[in-house]
């Protein structure tokens, strides 16, 4: 009874992807708790709140990784559940572009996919990096303690391609077996992160309980130079609160492996906003077991960008315990980065469905019934984007601006769209005051991280608008057709959505 209820959604959705001019050519195997642990890993908690704690820290002291926290999590829960609304009456791989498209317009979809698809890029490769490095202090150094100071540029490169070429392979062999891995990811996430906690609960200094929300201004030396010395209160808060706003991201990757999940209607939405509440729930327990453990907040603070790896050395647990954490660590890191590849390759696949990129890499192979030519495209790309150093380290910095932007031309596109349509999942009375929420936070976001040390995004930002407008009224206004929007336009798909899909059940 249970596989023929599943046939039966899965008949459902298939028909729901049907009217929306679509071929149901990817393989529909996803269940909700596996596109859950997808946003949830893609997400990357556990290893990205470790070593990025000093970018709230080392702003705003112990109020910088509590407080400010709490703050930055209202503002991502407030955007998955804004974004989730709008996944459930349009649940398709295209994800935020499908929706700018169909709410806002071809120019407004084809603006937010471009936007998407570097956000994606920069991400993933910055995953990826972050993969290479933590192996090499963490389990090649911490556990089994390889000396690999004279590794250079060459073998950064040489890791980062190796990384990047097996996610590649995980993504080609299925999404079934991708759900798999995410689903071990989180649960070597929340083994990790619950071992972490314990470790750092044996060293509590009681004193620090007393102060858990206060604010210092570390910025400046004070603070390692994370962020420049500023007596600016707002800028202050604002640096810390880019914390959480490049941690909890990227759960549109739910979104965009919509084709690929049963009942996604209703299994999206609840998977980007359950991955946001836990990541954010966690996210507050790790910290504060952190901000607890701190003998000297102050010293800490200086250390910068060592202020995690410090802390955890000054920690008293058994090395076993500790050489299971940084394994852990590691293993988070890379399946984040091989459903970022995910999200990444299904986004670019659903752009080029409708001829955004070149067609070739709409393609689906027939065996694995996932987009091979997408999958390592995004691979290739992203090794490349990582080569030129100064550039890559830059926009990967900007790497949420790129996504606050997306999903706030999603939600604006909802909000003021006339032709609006609601699927099963609905926020009620809630949705426009979280769409406004999601909205300011992200306009916010976008103006702390315009200011220094990132000032330099402000002219890769100018560029890339430049780009845009010059591409899209000088060349594709008149060239790019967009998703089928209109009933004339979706009836003339059928005939080819039946092609495709005999083509992909005769393979």
């Amino acid at each position: 009874m249970a596989d023929q209820r599943t046939d039966d959604i899965v008949r459902r959705d298939t028909e729901t992807l049907h009217k929306f001019g679509y071929a149901q050519e990817l393989s529909r195997r996803m269940s909700g708790f596996g596109n859950f642990a997808l946003s949830f890993m893609i997400i990357g908690l556990f290893w990205a709140v470790c070593i990025n704690i000093q970018q709230g820290f080392s702003s705003a002291g112990m109020l910088g990784i509590t407080g400010v926290w709490l703050v930055g999590c209202v503002i991502a829960v407030a955007t998955a559940a804004s974004l989730g609304e709008i996944s459930s009456a349009i649940p398709t791989a295209g994800g935020l572009y499908h929706w700018s498209s169909v709410l806002g317009g071809r120019g407004w979809g084809w603006g937010t996919a471009w936007i998407n698809l570097l956000a994606y890029t920069f991400a993933v490769a910055g995953s990826d990096v972050a993969v290479y490095l933590l192996f090499n202090q963490m389990a090649l150094g911490w556990v089994f303690h390889i000396d690999t100071s004279s590794w250079g540029y060459w073998h950064q490169v040489a890791g980062v391609a190796i990384i990047l070429a097996s996610q590649a392979a995980l993504n080609h062999m299925g999404v079934r077996m991708l759900a798999r891995i995410g689903e071990f990811g989180a649960y070597v996430t929340l083994a990790g992160a619950a071992l972490l906690i314990g470790v750092m609960l044996f060293s509590i200094h009681p004193a620090n309980i007393a102060h858990l929300f206060d604010y210092t201004n570390y910025t400046g030396e004070a603070g390692g130079g994370i962020v420049p010395k500023t007596g600016n209160g707002i800028l202050v808060f604002g640096y810390a609160l880019l914390l959480p706003m490049w941690i909890i991201t990227a759960y549109d990757a739910s979104a965009h492996t919509s084709e690929e999940t049963i009942d996604a209607a209703r299994s999206v939405p609840k998977a980007m906003i359950n991955s946001a509440l836990l990541s954010a729930g966690l996210g507050f327990a790790m910290l504060v077991v952190l901000a607890l453990a701190m003998r000297d907040p102050g010293a800490i603070a200086k250390e910068g960008g060592n202020a995690f790896s410090t802390l955890f050395d000054q920690s008293a647990a058994p090395p076993l315990v500790k050489d299971f954490i940084s394994v852990a660590m590691v293993l988070a890191a890379y399946i984040c980065g091989a459903v970022g590849l995910t999200g990444f390759s299904r986004a670019t696949f659903a752009f080029s469905r409708d001829r955004g990129l070149p067609v070739a890499l709409r393609r689906v192979s027939h065996r694995f019934r996932t987009p091979a030519p997408a999958i390592w495209t995004c691979a290739i790309v992203c090794l490349l984007v990582t080569l030129y150093s100064s550039a890559f380290a830059a926009l990967a910095a900007g790497t949420a601006l790129f996504y606050q932007l997306c999903y706030g031309m999603a939600i604006l596109a909802a909000m003021f769209a006339r032709n609006r349509t609601y699927g099963p999942f609905r926020l009620g009375i809630l949705s426009k005051p979280l769409g406004v929420i999601a909205v300011l936070g992200g306009v916010f976001i976008v103006w702390v991280g315009l200011q220094p040390p990132t000032a330099i995004l402000i002219s890769y930002f100018i560029g890339i608008l430049v780009l845009l407008l010059v591409g899209w009224f000088g060349f594709e206004k008149r060239r790019f057709p967009g998703p089928p929007t209109t009933d004339s336009a979706i009836r003339d798909r059928q005939h080819e959505i039946m092609r495709e899909e005999e083509a992909i059940s005769g393979a």
